[in-house]
């Protein structure tokens, strides 16, 4: 799952726009009906970038993502939830 976070978000400007921010940290949720939600967590003093761009982009870009599974307990499906840490970097070009 972090391999296609990662490519999805590799065609993006964000490297760009805010080259100071090299990873984000996005909680993902996965509910019993395989509904997926991706919300990024930031510091709670970021004014270094705006939040609201980077969230709208993030979820522009995380669309269309394949069906997951949610996790079974006991036979019943359940709602799901970590810690996603995405690499933004831009890499070095030389």
């Amino acid at each position: 799952m972090a391999q296609l976070v990662q490519q999805k978000l590799d065609v993006d400007s964000l490297s760009i726009l805010y080259p100071e921010l090299d990873t984000i940290e996005v909680k993902v949720t996965v509910f019993p009906n395989s509904k997926m939600k991706f919300e990024p967590q930031f510091p709670k003093d970021s004014v270094a970038y705006d939040t609201v761009k980077v969230d709208s982009i993030l979820h522009a870009r995380l669309v269309d993502f394949p069906k997951v599974n949610p996790a079974i307990k006991r036979g019943i499906p359940v709602k799901t939830q970590f810690i996603l840490p995405v690499i933004i970097k831009a890499k070095n070009e030389k």
